[in-house]
């Protein structure tokens, strides 16, 4: 028989098993009515709307996330559920987080063109706008500080000479010196992705500092990396941007870009400071020297500091990538085509000779390395979605509920790409630009890599420049070869970020004799 006491004994343990058991659950309890109470809320949110656009079920919480990931880049998923749901796609990603997918020229002009008053917001709601934007700068910024910071800086983009010879005359000289950097390689194979990304980096520069970097400066070639891993590690379909909590976790991408960003941010700051110190009202030098001046001086609260400094991490950041991998892209192509290769040469050499540089006044006579640039920014779709857009109401369109604070995506590859519009859009042809005299024509309502509407990108028109003079350089000084012995290069887009990138090649440069 058992004592009283060992019954008592056995009975504590008993409770004590049962506290500890108790306690081992609670956290489990807790969770499974987090879980329950998001889910009800879920739901009922949902029934608020009767009319949403179609898209995949989502699951409770976690909702359309087993929809998008291991399917691809941003806008391979678009093409397979448009096949599906059509033109309008709603996907969930986390309770409160609607992304509508707008498909399509029509769809899309009608959105950022027509409809620009109800779409041309940023989105709040994603962690990337609340921890590295803030309502700062040009590209996330909304209302009052975006109108102050976009007019600011496409005056000061005109001042400083985008569109004039002066700015010409500084991609001229670059187009010189990465030329020379080529040189020096005597046809050897090489990456010349990184050393494009300084070209393009230095007459950012030279507008925003006034000066260049050199290309083995190693803060140059620092910032230049900070820049290309943010393009690669920022995407839309981010997890942490839906579950901010997921940043603390180890290898976080978006902790990632954030340390990176305020990388840059601490060095840009640095060279505020430093025009501060030699700053003279009466002689403006650059873009910051401007800024300067009508710092707290023409009444607009937008132009301080913080802005100034965010403004230049958006000017660099987006002008540097876009560009350098449109130039690669280009020589790519240029590879694959010999004969496309030899025409803009041709073409190059009859008018520009061999004795001075491409300038923007052989444009109306160089039709065929305008269409030749054109086709690369429609082939290899640099850009295939938008930056992200926003509804900061309940907004109508073609017929569906859009609910406040949706993010909305424009998939511009599908204008670039589009059959109906461009017959045999998977052929490189840049005489889709040409018309029947051979005269250069461009398509502004399907023809839109830098996004259209009020959010298309201020630095398009400085981009184009770049491109023409760069590339028309480029090609009057060198001949692009494959190494021997190496197959041709691929144009598989790889988009591990924003932009789509083409795969790792290394190219012959080879000097021309003339």
């Amino acid at each position: 028989m058992i004592s009283y006491k060992q019954c008592k004994t056995r009975c504590h343990q008993s409770e004590g098993k049962m506290d500890y058991m108790q306690q081992l659950f609670e956290p489990v309890y807790l969770i499974a009515a987090v879980i329950v109470v998001l889910s009800f809320l879920y739901i009922i949110k949902g029934k608020k709307y009767t009319n949403l656009p179609p898209g995949p079920k989502p699951w409770p919480i976690i909702g359309n996330i087993f929809d998008v990931k291991g399917k691809g880049a941003l806008y391979e998923v678009a093409l397979n559920l448009r096949q599906k749901y059509g033109d309008i796609v709603r996907l969930n990603l986390g309770p409160g987080n609607n992304i509508v997918l707008v498909i399509g020229q029509e769809k899309i002009f009608k959105a950022a063109v027509t409809m620009n008053e109800s779409f041309k917001y940023r989105p709040t709601n994603f962690a990337a706008t609340k921890y590295i934007f803030r309502n700062k700068g040009l590209l996330q910024s909304n209302g009052d500080v975006h109108s102050s910071v976009r007019k600011f800086t496409l005056n000061a983009l005109r001042d400083f000479g985008v569109g004039k010879r002066s700015i010409e005359g500084r991609v001229q000289e670059e187009a010189v010196i990465l030329s020379e950097v080529l040189e020096k390689l005597d046809g050897k194979p090489a990456y010349h992705l990184d050393t494009f990304k300084m070209a393009v980096a230095n007459i950012i520069a030279g507008i925003v500092y006034g000066s260049r970097f050199e290309y083995n400066d190693p803060t140059f070639t620092d910032l230049i990396h900070k820049i290309d891993e943010i393009f690669k590690d920022l995407s839309v379909f981010l997890p942490e941007n839906f579950l901010p909590i997921l940043r603390f976790l180890p290898g976080s991408k978006l902790s990632k870009v954030l340390a990176n960003v305020k990388s840059i941010e601490k060095y840009v700051k640095g060279r505020i400071e430093e025009h501060r110190e030699t700053f003279d009202p009466d002689n403006i030098r650059d873009f910051v020297d401007l800024f300067l001046k009508n710092e707290g001086g023409s009444g607009d609260d937008a132009i301080n500091e913080v802005n100034l400094f965010r403004l230049i991490v958006d000017l660099f950041n987006a002008g540097t990538d876009t560009t350098a991998t449109t130039m690669t892209w280009a020589i790519i192509h240029l590879i694959k085509q010999p004969e496309v290769q030899k025409r803009c040469r041709d073409e190059i050499l009859e008018v520009v000779g061999t004795g001075r540089s491409v300038s923007l006044d052989d444009k109306k006579d160089l039709p065929y390395l305008q269409a030749f640039i054109d086709e690369v920014l429609r082939y290899s779709s640099i850009a295939p979605q938008t930056v992200p857009h926003s509804v900061i109401e309940d907004t109508e369109f073609e017929g569906y509920t859009i609910p406040k604070n949706s993010v909305v995506i424009f998939v511009l590859f599908t204008m670039l790409m589009d059959k109906d519009k461009w017959g045999d859009p998977d052929n490189f042809r840049p005489e889709r630009f040409l018309s029947e005299k051979g005269e250069y024509v461009q398509d502004k309502e399907h023809f839109a890599p830098f996004g259209l509407g009020g959010r298309s990108c201020v630095g398009k028109f400085l981009a184009k420049q770049e491109l023409f003079i760069f590339l028309g350089t480029l090609i009057q000084r060198f001949e692009f070869k494959s190494p021997t012995g190496s197959p041709p290069p691929s144009t598989r887009r790889i988009q591990t970020g924003i932009t789509s990138q083409p795969e790792r090649y290394d190219i012959c440069a080879i000097p021309l004799n003339h």
